[in-house]
């Protein structure tokens, strides 16, 4: 498969995107059932990092389908593909929650690898009122087309079977599967404002008592405000929205043409962040 994959209008059902998984599977379910999701219409896209921490982290590598599970790759699958192509790259994916994958007997550990190598690094999605585009961590220059060149330009060597930890590829990671630097900006800019913290938490709190006993399912999104240059570091080139996880936020936030989904740590009151994209 190739490192971007282009992915046409869902024409009889709904299209969702969640925010990092980390192994619980559990939590996955239970806002999937809320949600009424049905899995012979609707789609659920994933923004990677579906390993590593939780329990069930080969179960959801199992769940990937790519046609109505589909999922981009995340940096703790990278750090999964490096340590198992060698050794000397394993300690960094152990220190981030790997020791499952080590755990593992050989013929287990390849299938997890062979499966991710089929996974694309990005995903665009024709919504029938735009295109909305998944990465993992950023985008880099906030410029889309820039990044579908950079992609094109280490196909090759991705099919191949090269180490994400291993150049070509590692450059060209580092700037879409590792680096924060829209979420940093927003850190910087909304996130570090008192005013800003105490708004979102009340929205959080609003949204909790809103999901009651049931628990949470689709999530709404924190919309950032401001003037037009305030916003500006978010605005995006060749796309017209950009879905990511990576960087814990509280709740899913959107802010310009940036919308950030890692929410889930499994602690108590915290949700995946599971958004519709598309409905008929």
């Amino acid at each position: 498969m190739d490192l971007l994959r282009r992915v046409g209008r869902n024409q009889r059902g709904r299209d969702f995107v969640v925010g990092d998984l980390h192994g619980h599977l559990q939590q996955l379910k239970l806002q999937l059932e809320n949600i009424g999701f049905d899995g012979n219409c609707d789609r659920l896209f994933f923004v990677g990092d579906l390993v590593d921490r939780g329990p069930d982290s080969e179960q959801l590598l199992a769940m990937v389908d790519q046609r109505t599970y589909i999922s981009i790759a995340g940096n703790h699958e990278a750090m999964m593909l490096a340590g198992f192509a060698d050794p000397a790259e394993s300690a960094l994916h152990q220190l981030n929650g790997g020791d499952w994958f080590y755990s593992l007997p050989g013929d287990r550990q390849q299938r997890c690898v062979e499966k991710v190598q089929q996974w694309p690094w990005a995903i665009e999605i024709d919504t029938g009122d735009g295109r909305i585009g998944l990465v993992h961590a950023n985008l880099p220059d906030g410029d889309w087309r820039r990044m579908a060149r950079s992609l094109a330009a280490i196909d090759a060597a991705w099919q191949a079977g090269k180490s994400p930890a291993r150049e070509p590829l590692a450059g060209v990671a580092r700037g879409i599967l590792w680096e924060r630097t829209l979420v940093e900006q927003f850190y910087g800019d909304f996130l570090a404002s008192e005013t800003t913290a105490r708004e979102i938490a009340a929205f959080k709190d609003r949204e909790m008592q809103r999901a009651g006993d049931a628990g949470a399912g689709q999530c709404a999104e924190w919309v950032a405000g401001g003037s037009s240059d305030r916003l500006a570091p978010f605005r995006v080139s060749g796309i017209d929205a950009v879905y990511m996880g990576h960087s814990f936020v509280p709740v899913p936030i959107q802010v310009g043409d940036c919308h950030f989904l890692d929410t889930f740590r499994g602690e108590p009151g915290q949700a995946l962040g599971i958004v519709c994209i598309s409905a008929p």
